[in-house]
C-alpha cells in the first residue's frame, strides 16, 4: 500500500509540474508539510520526492529541500569522452591562457570565463569582522613572516576537512601554500624533473597545464569521461607504453568537465599507480562543493604508501584573493616543505588566521551548505538557458558539484574565433584548446556559473547562442 501511495503522490506532483503549478526553480512543499496536508507518512513523501528526483523532474538541495529542475531541451546532450592523442606533448598554453583570462577580467566584460566565484557567493561579512578583529589585536603576528610550514591553528582545521574526505593525516603532515596553484607547483617539482612526462586528464585544468609548461615537463592526455573522470583503461595502456613520472588529476568535480570518479575508481587508480611506484598529485579544490549532502572521498583516502600528494585551497569556497591553500604530500612532505621555505617563505599570516578562525567557528560548514544549494541552482539555470539559446547539436556537461560547465559547439565552430567574437560583445569565455596540451577540444568552451543570475547574464547566454550560429564553419582542419 505504501508503494502505491508514494507512486501516486509522485505522479500527482509530476502532473502539477507539467501543468505549471510548480515552476522551474520553485521549491516544492516541505516533506513534513506535504505529509500533513495529504495525511500520509513522512517516509511516503520522501519516497515520492526521491522517485521524482530519479526521473530528473526535481532536485534536492542540502538543508533547503526539493526544487523543480529547469527543463533541458533534447538539443543539448552531454559531451562524449575526450579522445585526444595519447602521447607525451610539450605544453605551450601559458601566454595565450594568461592573455585570455586577462581579457575576460577587463572592464566592461561580463566574466563567464575565469573559474572564480563572484563576491556575492563568498562570506564577505564574516571575513570582514574576522579580519578587522585580527588587525586590532594581532598586529605583531600579522607583520611577521613565519618559516614554519603554516599556522598550527590552520593546519589543525585542514586536517578536519581532510577527515571529511576520508583522509587521516596529522597537522604536521600539512603544508600551507599560496593557493592551490602553488601547492600543485611544489608537488610537481618534488616528484618530477624537466623533460619528465606527467599524465593528465583530457581536457585538463588550464592552471595545471601552465604549471607543467613552466617546469619544462611534458603532458600525456588521458581520455576522460565527463561524468566518471579519467579512463583507467586508457591510463593503464598509456603507462605500459610511456615512461610516466607522475599523474595529476582532479578526482572530484573536475575543472573543466565537472567529472567525479566513483570511490571504487579512485581506489583502483591509487592501487594501479602504487603498484608501479608512480606518485599522484590530486587536486581536490572542488571536493567540498558537491550538490548532495555526502562529501566524496578523495583518492588520498585510499593511499597506503604515501604516494598521493593531496592539494586544495579556500579559493573556490571562501575567497580566491586570500591565497590560502594546502597540501598533504605524504612521503614527500619534507621535500615539499623545503621547496616552500625558499620559494615563497610563508603564506600571509593574516589570511591564514582568518581562514582558520572561520573554519573553527563552524561558519565554514554553514557556508558550504549554502554554496552547495546555490551552485546547484546556478548550474541548472545556465544549462536551461544554454538549451534555449544554443543551436541543436550543442552539448553541455551535467556536473554533480562545483560551478563550471563544458559546452560543445556544433557546426564546426572554432572556439578561439568564438572567444574573440564574444569579447567584442562584452562577454568573456574560455576557449577549449587552452585546456589541452595537444591543442584539442577546439569546438568547446568553458563557462563559469558562479555569477549571480540576472537579466544581464540571461541576455549574455542568448548572445552566445547567436554567436554559436554565426561562427559555424570557422573551424579549419
Amino acid at each position: 500500500m505504501t508503494e502505491v501511495l508514494y507512486r501516486q503522490l509522485a505522479d500527482e506532483v509530476a502532473r502539477r509540474i507539467d501543468e505549471g503549478v510548480y515552476r522551474p526553480g520553485e521549491r516544492l512543499p516541505s516533506i513534513r508539510g506535504l505529509a500533513g496536508q495529504r495525511g500520509v507518512s513522512i517516509a511516503t513523501v520522501q519516497a515520492a520526492y526521491e522517485l521524482l528526483e530519479s526521473r530528473r523532474l526535481v532536485e534536492s538541495r542540502p538543508q533547503s529541500g526539493f526544487y523543480v529542475r529547469h527543463p533541458v531541451a533534447a538539443a543539448t546532450g552531454e559531451p562524449p569522452m575526450g579522445d585526444g592523442p595519447v602521447l607525451p606533448t610539450t605544453v605551450s598554453v601559458r601566454n595565450e591562457a594568461t592573455a585570455a583570462l586577462q581579457r575576460c577580467e577587463a572592464d566592461g566584460v561580463l566574466n563567464l570565463g575565469a573559474a572564480l566565484p563572484a563576491p556575492e557567493f563568498l562570506p564577505r561579512r564574516q571575513l570582514q569582522r574576522i579580519l578587522s578583529r585580527l588587525a586590532r589585536h594581532h598586529i605583531d603576528e600579522i607583520v611577521m613572516a613565519r618559516f614554519a610550514p603554516g599556522l598550527d591553528a590552520l593546519r589543525q582545521e585542514v586536517v578536519k576537512r581532510l577527515a571529511d574526505a576520508g583522509c587521516h593525516v596529522s597537522p604536521r603532515e600539512v603544508v600551507i601554500t599560496n593557493g592551490c596553484q602553488e601547492a600543485l607547483n611544489l608537488c610537481l617539482r618534488t616528484v618530477a624533473r624537466p623533460g619528465d612526462t606527467i599524465a593528465i586528464e583530457g581536457p585538463a585544468y588550464v592552471g595545471l597545464l601552465q604549471a607543467i609548461e613552466s617546469l619544462g615537463m611534458k603532458a600525456l592526455e588521458i581520455p576522460t569521461d565527463p561524468r566518471d573522470g579519467v579512463s583507467l583503461e586508457a591510463l593503464a595502456l598509456a603507462l605500459e607504453q610511456w615512461d610516466v613520472r607522475a599523474c595529476a588529476f582532479v578526482t572530484t568535480n573536475s575543472n573543466p568537465v565537472g567529472a567525479s570518479m566513483p570511490d571504487e575508481a579512485k581506489q583502483r587508480l591509487v592501487a594501479m599507480l602504487a603498484a608501479r611506484g608512480i606518485p599522484l598529485v590530486e587536486d581536490d579544490e572542488f571536493g567540498d562543493l558537491n550538490y548532495n549532502r555526502t562529501r566524496p572521498r578523495a583518492a588520498k583516502a585510499f593511499d597506503e604508501h604515501g604516494l598521493v600528494l593531496y592539494c586544495s585551497s579556500a579559493s573556490k569556497s571562501i575567497g580566491s584573493g586570500l591565497r590560502v591553500g594546502w597540501c598533504a604530500p605524504g612521503r614527500f612532505e619534507n621535500d615539499v616543505e623545503f621547496l616552500k621555505s625558499f620559494s615563497s617563505v610563508s603564506s600571509p599570516p593574516i589570511c591564514q588566521m582568518a581562514v582558520a578562525e572561520f573554519m573553527a567557528s563552524g561558519g565554514y560548514e554553514r557556508h558550504i551548505r549554502r554554496l552547495q544549494s546555490a551552485y546547484a541552482e546556478q548550474v541548472q539555470r545556465f544549462i536551461a538557458a544554454i538549451s534555449r539559446a544554443f543551436p541543436r547539436g550543442t552539448t553541455v556537461t551535467r556536473p554533480r558539484g562545483g560551478y563550471v560547465l563544458w559546452v560543445g559547439l556544433p557546426g564546426g565552430v572554432d572556439a578561439a574565433v568564438f572567444h574573440e567574437r564574444a569579447l567584442a560583445e562584452g562577454i568573456g569565455v574560455m576557449p577549449g584548446h587552452l585546456f589541452s596540451a595537444a591543442g584539442g577540444f577546439r569546438q568547446f568552451i568553458r563557462l563559469n556559473a558562479a555569477v549571480p543570475w540576472d537579466e544581464a547574464v540571461e541576455t549574455a547566454i542568448a548572445a552566445l547562442g547567436r554567436l554559436a550560429v554565426e561562427t559555424a564553419g570557422t573551424l579549419r582542419s
